[in-house]
């Protein structure tokens, strides 16, 4: 295995949600390609699905970091294909991205032979090229920091083996049976729970922070993040000459997460033109650095303009850009880090296919809209004691939309209250998972 292997602790691997999301589709003759941000756990991920596919096929594992492999790809694929190829059953190569033309290079092997291909890839800028020529024939996943789940595994085994199945997932939720009896009644686990959460919030899911081994070491990991990947392979892509205004527009876009993006304000402050900003965000979402939520309407006279909000993929590298990881009672932004969470949870729920806000111009607003099983459920991502308040906004989206169901989060209670029809869960945001 590898050296500085980022997913494991002790020799112990932690098992990531994605092998679930996969395991559906590891027999499938198409090509699976897994991108992701760098450090992330891309190749553990895919060193420990070679161990298990080795089992019982011929398999065999290739990085194109090696020069080699990746020289003999590049300038002789009937070479490559067999040396590596038709000797296997599976092939897995990790950095695709590093190959030229490997879109129709891998097109070429999946048409010419029946191997089963796996691909890896750090942004979806850089292996892009692949889906214009593996039209049909490639499952696109991503593999993201830790969740708060995976987080769990890796910093308590023994509590999260405790309380695994007390986490709602969205997929769970919709079996709305369940859901009363996921309640912790311990309020000692709940305290651990909410501690370990608060940890989460402020250094994030990067597994090499995740197992960092005090807090000096979190922040000297995050920044090594920052000055290798989004300062020097960004600067790279978007071939800047320095990389203070690309840094400028990160720290900008990290003060505003959970609010409305405003173009002109990014402008005039990062010194960039607005086709700059456009395009710097653009590959700030496609880095997998930040994501953006565009607003729910059905009345275009009524809802707000299309400006979306942003979020960023990891609280922990937001923070960084900042400088900011102070504990909860020294910030006022903890609750932007709650609703940042949330935003995450929705994003990886695999039976989510669209996240949207709500605000109109009279100011009501709802954090968040998704649209899963033919329903529309509004979600108000909150960080404090509910005491089954509900917040005029959401009362706003009641009377207009009338959702059978809708979810507040908060920082410790568990309850449900009907409201107009509609069924309101109020959920401790750290049992929520994708």
């Amino acid at each position: 295995m590898l050296k500085n292997n980022p997913a494991k602790i002790d020799d112990l691997y932690i098992n990531r949600h994605l092998e679930t999301k996969i395991s559906p589709y590891i027999n499938k003759r198409e090509i699976i390609a897994i991108t992701g941000p760098r450090q992330a756990g891309k190749t553990t991920f895919l060193n420990h699905l070679f161990e298990n596919i080795s089992k019982t096929k011929k398999c065999q594992f290739l990085t194109f970091e090696k020069r080699p492999d990746l020289e003999i790809f590049e300038r002789d694929i009937e070479i490559f294909k067999k040396l590596y190829v038709l000797p296997n059953e599976v092939l897995i190569i990790d950095e695709v991205q590093y190959a030229k033309e490997a879109g129709q290079k891998l097109k070429y092997l999946y048409d010419t032979t029946d191997v089963k291909l796996f691909v890896s890839g750090s942004s979806s800028l850089e292996i892009r090229d692949l889906g214009k020529y593996l039209v049909g024939r490639i499952f696109n996943f991503s593999l993201y920091p830790f969740n708060f789940s995976e987080f769990l595994n890796a910093k308590n085994n023994n509590l999260y083996s405790a309380i695994n199945k007390n986490l709602l997932s969205l997929n769970l939720f919709m079996k709305k049976s369940f859901i009363q009896n996921l309640q912790i009644k311990s309020g000692e686990v709940n305290k651990q729970l909410l501690e370990l959460f608060k940890e989460y919030l402020i250094y994030g899911g990067y597994p090499r922070v995740v197992t960092s081994f005090d807090d000096k070491e979190k922040r000297l990991v995050l920044a090594s993040v920052i000055d290798n990947y989004l300062v020097r392979e960004i600067k790279s892509l978007l071939h800047l000459a320095s990389d203070d205004n690309l840094l400028k527009l990160a720290q900008l876009l990290s003060l505003q997460i959970g609010n409305m993006i405003s173009y002109n304000e990014l402008e005039l402050s990062s010194k960039l033109s607005f086709r700059e900003v456009k395009k710097y965000i653009q590959i700030l979402k496609e880095t997998f650095i930040l994501d953006l939520v565009l607003p729910f309407y059905q009345n275009r006279r009524t809802e707000l303009t299309k400006n979306p909000k942003v979020y960023f993929l990891d609280t922990g590298l937001r923070n960084q850009t900042i400088g900011n990881f102070s504990e909860e009672i020294q910030r006022n932004d903890f609750g932007q880090l709650a609703e940042n969470y949330v935003f995450n949870v929705l994003k990886q729920s695999e039976s989510i296919k669209r996240v949207n806000y709500w605000r109109t111009k009279s100011q009501a607003e709802v954090d968040f809209i998704i649209e899963t099983g033919g329903q529309i459920i509004p979600i108000e991502a909150k960080f404090s004691p509910s005491r089954g308040v509900i917040g005029k906004s959401l009362h706003s989206f009641i009377d207009k939309y009338s959702p059978k169901t809708a979810i507040i989060t908060t920082n410790d209670d568990f309850s449900i209250k009907k409201v107009k029809g509609s069924t309101i869960y109020f959920i401790p945001i750290y049992l929520l998972i994708p």
